[in-house]
């Protein structure tokens, strides 16, 4: 009997950290949509400035997610036009009714880890598609978010492996 209730308490409480884990993954996304003060709190946490690129017009901007760990998801928030979209696996974002004219603050987010949180990796590249044939690749050919946690740096804080990166996109 006595083994029966500890293992009862033990699936009890792994239940309730599955059903947490869960509702926090899906939620991130919702903090950075109705959090106005969300940028400002995640720049002091990641203690990193965003990347910064200037476009001179949306049309045909794509966000190109070239590489993406398997198993793994990843979200675009554009926190200025309240809209987000969700990655499983390498594709193209049409941003060009996700953003406005003026500075938008842009965020990616791992939301999902394929159980394995020592690692991840994802790239977006910012580029100008005409015909889905990329003709203008920005910030020069570099990435504008790339995260990556292999596991071999030691955990600072936990914004270490939240995947989190920030961009501040100009539009002219």
């Amino acid at each position: 009997m006595k083994y029966i209730c500890w293992f009862s308490v033990l699936f009890l409480f792994f239940l309730f950290n599955k059903i947490g884990f869960a509702q926090g993954t899906i939620n991130i996304v919702d903090y950075f949509l109705k959090d106005p003060g969300a940028w400002e709190h995640t720049k002091r946490i990641i203690h990193k400035n965003p990347t910064k690129v200037m476009v001179e017009n949306s049309k045909d901007l794509v966000f190109n997610l070239t590489e993406l760990t398997y198993g793994d998801e990843v979200a675009l928030i554009f926190l200025d036009t309240k809209k987000a979209e969700k990655f499983k696996h390498a594709g193209l974002c049409n941003a060009e009714d996700k953003i406005v004219p003026g500075i938008n603050r842009i965020v990616s987010v791992t939301t999902k880890n394929a159980g394995n949180r020592t690692q991840f990796y994802y790239k977006f590249l910012l580029q100008r598609n005409i015909n889905n044939v990329p003709v203008t690749i920005f910030n020069n050919g570099n990435a504008v978010f790339e995260s990556k946690y292999d596991g071999s740096q030691p955990v600072k804080d936990i914004s270490n492996l939240s995947g989190i990166e920030l961009c501040e996109l100009e539009v002219r």
